[in-house]
Order: structure tokens, then C-alpha cells, then sequence
């Protein structure tokens, strides 16, 4: 019964929905059909038309320079040649570097035809960059396995030469040999820790056959190794077969490495100009330093100069404010003094009890009013006579001698 429902309750809404369920295809079928149109823009006419503009735009810039110019940008260091022995038809496999596409591989008829230098340059690689390796299968060599201890790893080339020679029916000059190093499993019983070691040997006659029909000969061969398996963790060991010799920088790189020269100097030479430069501005900026400190110290002490007269003057001027000059004094008691009156000796004196007072003597038709004169002036307090009076007989007036006190004017 449950089945049954279920059925049932699946079944009532297809055939109440179909409008909806149309809509539903047909809102799939855009879904579908815009989705096609989107992957057809961006993954398929979009990609391939960006990726024939790159290739033009490559070409043509590629298209400036020489092809010797071209080899020297575009090298990515050192290729490897390999000759693969026992394949057929022979060949040898110019190994690409990282982002590089592999080459197609060389004929001995392309070698023969030319040479391998103008081959390895038809393909843009130079032969002084590139190494040949010579792989042979393993049964071609003659492996020794033994233990050594750790401490001899870093002279363990030297004792390998020598080993050879009084261990093996070999001659050194007759044979190649190279080694590979893996730890030793286990602990020895000693406590020393050793090292596994394995010394492959190649008679030099074998090469010589073994390149036979490929276009090379033993002097251009490199490096020769046993033919290794690609997921084998361990290196395949490199036995060399001649020493390189470097060649001189061609005109190319001779040009580059003297424009990084140049460049350099000129860096250097900038840095120095710079540096010397900042210096002489810093001299410069500190003795216009120490002239404005010089010219800012005379200002000041000018300034406090200023300051002080202007505090003297300030105080004088106050002073005079509050007392009248001698010469005003003066003036106001020759306006007082009559016509029958002069004035032999007048002296302006500091009285003890504070303020100023003048002592007036001289001749006068009468004497006796001058201190009632003094009194009614401005300028003058409290007139007397200090000595009596008494007729000149020479002047023919009457002497006097007078006081009188200076009004302030606080």
C-alpha cells in the first residue's frame, strides 16, 4: 500500500503540471543553448584567435632580431644530445628544457650531410651549450658493489681511481667509470655509519662501437651513462668522457657583457654622484645653518639692546614725567624772578625725606617778596629765605639766598 501511494502521489502531478515542466525544458533548453554559446566564445573561437594573435605577434617580434642575436636571448642554459644505443633507426634526441618543445630528433644523414655544429644551430642551439650523453643498456658495464665508511665520501673520486687500478683487471686509461652513492640499510655493528656505493666501469673500446653509424665520434661525446629508468630514484652515474673546454664569449656576448659593464659603472657612478652630490648639499645646507644661527644671535642680541634702551628710555621718560628737567626749571624761575632781579647760583639738590628742591642765590632791588613770587608758581612749593638779607655795597641791590621745593607731579 505504501508503494502504491507513493506511485500514486508521483504520479498525480505529471500530467496536473505539464505547462510547468515545459517551461522547465524550455528554460533548460536557453540554459543549454547559452551556456553552448558561452563556451564556444570564450574556450573555442576567443582561445584560438588569442592564440594565432600570440603566435603572429611572436613571430614577428622574433622576426627583428638575427638568428645569432635570437639564440642568445632565447637560451635557457645548457640542452643535452642523447643517443640512445640499440634504438632503431638511430638517432639522436636533443632533450628540450623547461617550457621549451621537444626538437625533432637528428639523423646521422643530417650530420653527415653538413656538420653536427650547423645542425644543433639550425635547430638554435649552440654546441658549446649543449652536452652529448652517450645511454647504454646496463649489461654494457661492469658494476662493483662495496661499503665505505661516511667519512670517506668527500675523497671517494680519488680512492675510486685507485681502487680501480689495484682491484680490477682495468687500466685507467682504458676504461670510463663513474659511482652512485645510496645509504646503507641498517646499522653496522661498529657504530660507524657507512655508505652503499657502486662503481660502474665502461671500456673505452665499447663506446667507440657503440657510436658507430650515428655521425659521432668518441671526441664529441660528453658524458656517457647506463640507460636509467625514468621513475628510478637515484641518478644514473655520469661518467665523463672529455674535458670541456669553454669557449670565448662570441661578438654577441661579448657586446652584452660589456653593455652589463657599462651599465653597472654607470650605476655605480650614479649611486657615487648621488651620494657626493647629498653631501655637498648637507655642507652647504649646514653653513647657511651656521650663518643663520650667527645672524639669529646678533638679532637677539640687538633685540635685548633694543629692549633695554627701550626700558631706559620708558624709565626716563617716566622720571621726567613725575619731575621737571633742570632746564625747565631753570626757565621757570627766570620768568619769575623782576626785572631788578638776577640770579648768581641756582643748584638742584635731593632732599632726604624724598623729592627735589633748589637753592637760589643772588641780587635783587628787593629781596623780601622773591619767596612769595617762587610760592604762587606751578613748579615751586614752600619758598624761604635761608640767610638774612643784606645791601651789596658793590651791586647796589640786596643780596639773597633762597629755598624752594619742586612740585611733583604724581
Amino acid at each position: 500500500m505504501t508503494f502504491a501511494r507513493g506511485a500514486c502521489e508521483r504520479g498525480a502531478p505529471e500530467g496536473a503540471s505539464a505547462p510547468n515542466q515545459s517551461i522547465r525544458a524550455a528554460r533548460a533548453k536557453g540554459s543549454m543553448s547559452s551556456s553552448i554559446w558561452r563556451k564556444e566564445l570564450f574556450e573555442g573561437s576567443t582561445a584560438e584567435a588569442a592564440a594565432r594573435l600570440w603566435a603572429w605577434w611572436r613571430g614577428e617580434f622574433y622576426a627583428l632580431f638575427s638568428p645569432a642575436t635570437l639564440m642568445f636571448l632565447l637560451d635557457r642554459g645548457e640542452r643535452r644530445l642523447a643517443l640512445r644505443v640499440g634504438e632503431t633507426p638511430i638517432a639522436l634526441h636533443l632533450l628540450a628544457a623547461k617550457g621549451d618543445e621537444p626538437e625533432p630528433p637528428i639523423t646521422p644523414d643530417e650530420i653527415a650531410a653538413s656538420s653536427l655544429d650547423a645542425v644543433l644551430a639550425a635547430r638554435g642551439v649552440k654546441r658549446t651549450a649543449t652536452k652529448i650523453i652517450v645511454e647504454l643498456p646496463r649489461e654494457a658495464f661492469f658494476v662493483r658493489r662495496f661499503d665505505a665508511p661516511a667519512a670517506a665520501l668527500v675523497d671517494l673520486p680519488r680512492l675510486l681511481s685507485m681502487e680501480l687500478e689495484r682491484k680490477t683487471p682495468f687500466r685507467p686509461a682504458d676504461v670510463l667509470h663513474g659511482h652512485v652513492i645510496a645509504p646503507r640499510a641498517g646499522a653496522s655493528p661498529t657504530g660507524a655509519e657507512k655508505i652503499s656505493v657502486e662503481q660502474w666501469i665502461l671500456r673505452r673500446d665499447l663506446l667507440a662501437r657503440a657510436i658507430e653509424g650515428s655521425g659521432l665520434q668518441v671526441e664529441d661525446v660528453d658524458l656517457v651513462q647506463p640507460r636509467w629508468p625514468q621513475d628510478e630514484l637515484t641518478p644514473p652515474p655520469s661518467m665523463p668522457v672529455r674535458v670541456a673546454v669553454a669557449a670565448g664569449p662570441d661578438l654577441e656576448g661579448r657586446i652584452a657583457l660589456a653593455a652589463a659593464v657599462v651599465a653597472v659603472t654607470l650605476f655605480a657612478a650614479g649611486i657615487g654622484i648621488a651620494v657626493w652630490r647629498q653631501q655637498e648639499e648637507s655642507a652647504a645646507l649646514e653653513e647657511a645653518i651656521t650663518a643663520a644661527s650667527t645672524r639669529a644671535a646678533g638679532a637677539r642680541q640687538i633685540a635685548d639692546r633694543a629692549a633695554t634702551d627701550s626700558r631706559l628710555l620708558a624709565t626716563l621718560r617716566e622720571e621726567r614725567a613725575k619731575n621737571p628737567t633742570f632746564a625747565e626749571v631753570w626757565e621757570e624761575v627766570s620768568r619769575i624772578l623782576p626785572d631788578g632781579a638776577y640770579a648768581a647760583e641756582l643748584r638742584l639738590t635731593e632732599r632726604r625725606e624724598g623729592g627735589r628742591s633748589i637753592e637760589l642765590t643772588g641780587f635783587a632791588d628787593s629781596a623780601a617778596s622773591l619767596p612769595a613770587l617762587l610760592d604762587r608758581s606751578t613748579l615751586f612749593s614752600d619758598a624761604k629765605l635761608t640767610a638774612p638779607i643784606t645791601p651789596d655795597p658793590v651791586e647796589k641791590r640786596e643780596s639773597f639766598s633762597l629755598q624752594a621745593n619742586i612740585r611733583s607731579s604724581k
